[in-house]
């Protein structure tokens, strides 16, 4: 009797440190591609365009960085091991070894899924269809994803459910310049070496620190369901610059940080247009 009580005490142990914080209710996103995580033919597929269509989970976090899914659709668990292909699936009742991930943060706000059984990152470029999988030994373009709350979503700050445009949450990163608008309104594709050289980072709060390898620009910017606004204007270094058009890539860089009005993501690019639809300036992540 002794024995049998200290194995139910011992299970109920095991039960609560698993159903412990049932944090919060979140959207997976690609941060890769910018698309989001839904059910697709009944595996895991990073293909809906924007939040509203996505997938929605309660994260239950474990020991350390381990955290496991519940889809809020089923009431089930994701699990990686579904098939030779270790896809992503909702449907698992229970938190074992394939319904664990380690979740380790990168730059920018991404981070990195692990299953917890293979040891393998989880891919979300896995096929034409863009299935996720835990087959990838190591974390880097498609190996990467955002955790984004549905509360953040509702508040506008990463996000807006009912909407397509981006947040600075959504975008915040570093990136290389390769077009930008000439003063006569054409854009214009940097050449090879201009595009290697420079450099654009956004931070989460609004601050730009951008450069095409001479002058440093900065500014403060807001974004809120892709709709843009600089506040104030473009500070920079005034140092004369030598190399072909980096002058001129230079104030087109500035042009584009004072006059766009909107930004949206393509895939790794971000493209800034003014209030006319015209394209100021492209990113590349």
């Amino acid at each position: 009797m002794k024995t049998l009580i200290r194995s139910l005490v011992a299970f109920g142990i095991l039960f609560a440190s698993q159903a412990v914080a049932k944090a919060e209710e979140v959207v997976l996103q690609s941060a890769h591609s910018g698309k989001y995580v839904t059910v697709v033919d009944g595996r895991l597929a990073a293909t809906a365009p924007n939040a509203r269509r996505a997938s929605m989970f309660d994260t239950v976090r474990l020991e350390g960085n381990r955290m496991a899914f519940r889809d809020l659709r089923t009431g089930t668990y994701l699990r990686a091991g579904v098939g030779k292909g270790a896809f992503l699936a909702p449907g698992s009742p229970h938190i074992r070894g394939w319904e664990t991930f380690e979740v380790e943060r990168l730059r920018g706000g991404a981070v990195a899924l692990r299953s917890a059984q293979n040891g393998r990152y989880v891919r979300a470029g896995v096929g034409s269809g863009s299935r996720l999988a835990a087959v990838s030994p190591h974390a880097r373009g498609w190996e990467t994803f955002r955790i984004v709350s549905i509360q953040d979503l509702i508040n506008g700050n990463t996000g807006n459910a009912g909407s397509d445009g981006v947040n600075l949450g959504d975008i915040a990163g570093t990136y290389r310049i390769t077009h930008v608008a000439a003063e006569n309104g054409f854009l214009v594709q940097l050449g090879r070496d201009l595009t290697r050289q420079s450099s654009l980072s956004l931070s989460r709060g609004g601050d730009v620190q951008a450069s095409v390898g001479c002058n440093g620009m900065s500014v403060r910017i807001r974004v809120r369901n892709g709709q843009v606004r600089a506040d104030g204007g473009v500070i920079g270094t005034k140092m004369f610059c030598h190399g072909q058009g980096v002058m001129e890539a230079e104030r087109g860089v500035s042009r584009a940080l004072s006059e766009s009005r909107s930004v949206l993501r393509e895939g790794r690019t971000l493209i800034f247009k003014a209030a006319n639809g015209a394209e100021l300036m492209r990113l590349r992540g």
